[in-house]
């Protein structure tokens, strides 16, 4: 029998993570092309409007660069461009979408700003899980009032509801990491726990910029369902702004919280083709 410390080295390893990712991955892409009319699809791709791709990458994009202005205003201490951000976190998730289980970017983000740009790794670190709880956050409101207001989304919700109580208390905790290691010496023995510890204090200090950053956050996000929108209608997908907006969130949501293939390739698809059949899209 295997004892708990081969079991855990077994799911550690590398191989069996790719491998994990790749064969969720591919029961995700099976689930979404089965049944498809390639025809159809082919012949909507080949009518689609440039101007409505132009539109929605522009909109993605500036959306990208408002989450940096976000990231920008958490650094309360150092001093860091935007451009800078924006660069360092568009190779980030570049990297992230070449791994089956996307967990590289801030290991990425974090090695070029310490390294590189010689910033305190606690308050990159701090900095970060700071904006995951700000999306996550903004992520889950979105999703209630869409249960509230779209009875036929709540018939859905429940697997990504789940999911989202892990993560707010994974999240939680991180975030309340140095108070734990302050209370108990064990803890607080670790190796940058305390920095991170103040780092996190330092950030969540400044009222006046949180509430900047949060604001930032529902507008970079809410400007992602315009460019789904443009790009639906430009392919003669009937929804309305409110319901492309719930498709981007719900398939950002969910593609990148599960292991799959590089790219979130299957995963992603899958989400979009689930929520949009809440509506009748085929």
């Amino acid at each position: 029998m295997f004892s708990r410390s081969t079991a855990l080295a077994f799911l550690r390893n590398p191989r069996f993570i790719m491998a994990f990712g790749v064969a969720l991955g591919s029961v995700f892409v099976y689930l979404t092309v089965r049944g498809i009319d390639w025809a159809e699809v082919q012949s909507q791709i080949a009518a689609v409007s440039p101007v409505a791709l132009l539109l929605a990458l522009a909109g993605t994009l500036g959306s990208a660069f408002l989450r940096s202005i976000r990231w920008r205003l958490l650094f309360v201490t150092e001093k860091v461009a935007v451009w800078r951000l924006f660069t360092v976190e568009m190779a980030a998730l570049g990297l992230n979408n070449v791994s089956p289980v996307r967990l590289l970017d801030e290991p990425a983000v974090l090695t070029m700003l310490s390294v590189r740009d010689k910033l305190p790794a606690p308050t990159v670190i701090a900095t970060l899980l700071t904006t995951r709880v700000q999306d996550l956050a903004l992520t889950l409101a979105f999703v209630a009032g869409a249960i509230a207001l779209e009875p036929e989304v709540a018939d859905r919700a429940g697997p990504a509801l789940y999911l989202s109580g892990v993560f707010i208390f994974f999240l939680v905790g991180l975030l309340n990491l140095g108070r734990i290691a302050r209370r108990f010496k064990l803890i607080g023995r670790i190796p940058g726990i305390l920095a991170y510890g103040k780092a996190v204090d330092e950030v969540l200090r400044d009222k006046p910029r949180m509430l900047g950053t949060s604001g930032l956050t529902i507008v970079y996000w809410l400007l992602l369902g315009p460019s789904a929108w443009v790009l639906a209608n430009g392919m003669g997908v009937e929804i309305n702004l409110y319901q492309a907006t719930i498709v981007a969130l719900g398939a950002i949501f969910f593609a990148t919280s599960v292991p799959g293939l590089p790219g979130a390739f299957g995963a992603f698809e899958l989400a979009v083709q689930e929520i949009l059949a809440v509506w009748g899209v085929p």
